[in-house]
């Protein structure tokens, strides 16, 4: 009986005083797929373009607060730093890999974004 009494006590503390904190905590553990890309031993290049995609993709959505204006703004930085800084300007080599990375930041950003909704 006791037991009952202890879960029961301790599900309403967590529901009720402590909702916030679990809410805030499940929200940034969405954005732990970021320090795992970035601990991992993935390449740096690609760890750059999931990072910088996952930031802009924050940041432009702090601004315009849509996420689909977001992720068209972020995807288009992406395409144009391929198209144009590598392509173009010659200074790197355009891969279409890097605009997956692109899109997986893009996705983890839109994941966070979500999860505040809620």
């Amino acid at each position: 009986m006791k037991k009952w009494i202890l879960i029961t006590g301790v599900l309403f503390l967590v529901h009720t005083t402590a909702k916030s904190q679990v809410k805030e905590a499940l929200q940034l553990a969405t954005l732990s797929p970021v320090l795992i890309v970035a601990s991992s031993d993935i390449d740096n290049y690609k760890k750059m373009h999931y990072t910088l995609s996952t930031v802009t993709y924050l940041g432009g959505y702090m601004i315009t607060d849509s996420i689909w204006k977001s992720a068209a703004i972020t995807l288009a930085m992406g395409i144009t730093k391929e198209l144009v800084y590598d392509e173009l300007l010659g200074r790197g080599t355009p891969l279409w890999e890097d605009m997956k990375w692109n899109t997986l930041g893009v996705a983890q950003g839109a994941v966070f974004t979500v999860s505040l909704r809620f």
